[in-house]
């Protein structure tokens, strides 16, 4: 199984160079992608981001025939549908807990899990593709406190993306006294990461791991 994880992409740079390598060798052959949003509020937004990710693919030889968006107007049978018959699952950034209410209440998570198509997660995406996931306290996102939950369980790591390393407010309130407990893997924006089964690749940009309140460079 092949996932991806991401911060964000650069409206500037697109895919990349170097992702864009990785996504030609692994995507060649795909012809259908769903998406997953994490805001549900303003879908006339994501359609526009959709709309993007979908020209950026076409831009580096991915031409995808069939392109869904799973929101709660979606009947829950072509959901299942379409989550199982994608060959790209992409799980987008937004509001991290409410994408994973929505995963819940729809039962998506095992098959995401178990999915055999590609699935990449940007920022809330990549958070809840963890077995433990991470949301941690930031006010003005209107995220008040750090908090871990059960996540998809497609990766075995527990992701915190957007990591600033000289955000020591970050770091010693809120990720090292979990760090003492779990692993968590930190990803700055500028990082790209490619996981098969229990191995990753960093494609570009840096990756952390925090433990024991420690930082390591991967």
């Amino acid at each position: 199984m092949i996932s991806y994880i991401f911060s964000g992409f650069d409206v500037k740079e697109h895919f990349g160079n170097d992702v864009s390598e990785y996504f030609k060798k692994d995507m060649k052959e795909c012809k259908s992608i769903t998406f997953i949003p994490g805001s549900f509020e303003d879908l006339d937004k994501v359609k526009r981001y959709v709309s993007t990710d979908v020209e950026w693919f076409k831009e580096i030889g991915i031409d995808l025939e069939e392109v869904n968006i799973l929101d709660d107007n979606t009947k829950e049978d072509v959901m299942i549908d379409n989550i199982k018959n994608a060959d790209i699952i992409f799980i987008m950034g937004g509001d991290t807990q409410r994408q994973n209410l929505f995963l819940e209440r729809y039962k998506l998570k095992k098959m995401i899990k178990e999915a055999n198509g590609i699935v990449i997660g940007v920022s809330a995406g990549a958070i809840n593709l963890g077995v433990i996931s991470l949301c941690s306290r930031d006010p003005d996102d209107g995220v008040n406190e750090t908090i871990t939950y059960r996540g998809i369980g497609r990766i075995d790591y527990t992701i915190e993306p957007h990591f600033d390393l000289n955000n020591l407010d970050l770091l010693n309130n809120e990720l090292y006294p979990i760090s003492n407990n779990i692993k968590i893997y930190a990803l700055p924006n500028d990082t790209g990461v490619r996981i098969a089964n229990a191995d990753y690749d960093i494609i570009k940009g840096d990756f952390y791991l925090i433990y024991k309140n420690g930082v390591e460079k991967l």
